[in-house]
């Protein structure tokens, strides 16, 4: 990652797509991007406050959140606490994509 990243370019809700994952990557799609049907997708909204907030289906299916943590280290690792899939380097950042290498 370079020095000058601009982190504000994480900020927004997020959803994981794991059936567009690519090997050692994992695949989030912005919110109001299209996206395949699945039931009980996770995802997260990261905050500039470093506040995130942990998105998935509840004991009825119903989406549920929870808040949490975010922050991008000088390794240009991205650590969202209580989400495995989002935590790794980040490898492509555009405009409705986002790929962390795990």
């Amino acid at each position: 990652m370079a020095a000058a990243f601009d982190e504000s370019r994480l900020l927004g809700t997020w959803w994981r797509v794991a059936e567009q994952d690519e090997p050692g990557l994992n695949v989030f799609r912005r919110e109001g991007a299209p996206l395949p049907p699945a039931r009980g997708r996770r995802g997260f909204e990261l905050r500039p406050d470093g506040v995130a907030t942990l998105f998935g289906p509840g004991p009825t299916d119903r989406r549920i959140g929870s808040t949490s943590r975010w922050s991008v280290d000088a390794d240009g690792l991205l650590h969202v606490e209580g989400f495995d899939a989002a935590e790794g380097a980040i490898a492509q950042l555009e405009a409705d994509r986002l790929a962390l290498r795990r």
